[in-house]
């Protein structure tokens, strides 16, 4: 393919991303607006605590939820005898609950957040059966070039399922939605975070599964 076209197509597919970014409700500019009024004033989440068996042992529900990480102090020497200091990320999770303290560690933990029309918050389908086989159709085109797409729709948000097992792999909560983000943050341990429709939802120290919904139909 010559310079010229090739050159054509990326601007045509440029422009694609940039029509379905400024007409799509986006997933990750959702998962930005909670992040910042998480950072201002807490959003309003049930917490659910699970043992690795997938036994529900408590759960909390706050208004004003925040979750942030500690970092421990290590020592450090080089080659020279010089001593050095560095942080790391603590296995210690503590949580901000209405103004109250809440430090754990080991738990597994599902944060979902409540909408202010509890008929609108993330739901669990209760009724969905796990497939124990699935066997997709042989779609797609190129594993580089639909890796980038799958990036680019992750950031739109797309029709996912979220099957979130304990740390022993019992099964304990399946999601779904139709515009889900989800992202890895850097500043927690353990845990992903998702914006399932609007919604955030937090996963820590479980086991999970995050399928494209076309996958299981």
């Amino acid at each position: 393919m010559k310079k010229s076209n090739l050159f054509r197509c990326l601007i045509v597919f440029l422009c694609i991303c940039l029509m379905l970014v400024s007409t799509s409700s986006c997933g990750f500019l959702a998962n930005e607006v909670k992040n910042i009024k998480g950072e201002l004033i807490g959003n309003h989440f049930s917490i659910d605590f699970y043992d690795n068996f997938g036994n529900n042992i408590m759960t909390i529900e706050g208004k004003k939820v925040g979750l942030e990480a500690n970092y421990v102090q290590s020592k450090s020497v080089d080659s020279e005898g010089t001593t050095s200091t560095n942080y790391e990320l603590s296995s210690v999770t503590t949580l901000t609950i209405d103004g109250n303290q809440v430090a754990q560690t080991g738990n597994t933990i599902i944060f979902a957040e409540i909408a202010e029309n509890a008929e609108d918050g993330i739901k669990k389908l209760e009724d969905f059966a796990i497939p124990d086989n699935i066997t997709t159709n042989g779609d797609g085109t190129i594993n580089i070039f639909d890796r980038n797409i799958n990036k680019i729709k992750n950031l739109l948000g797309t029709p996912k399922i979220i099957i979130v097992c304990s740390q022993l792999g019992v099964p304990i909560a399946v999601y779904g939605g139709e515009k889900v983000y989800w992202e890895i943050p850097d500043d927690l341990p353990k845990t992903t975070k998702l914006n399932i429709d609007g919604l955030a939802l937090y996963i820590h120290r479980a086991n999970y599964i995050l399928i494209d919904s076309d996958m299981i139909k």
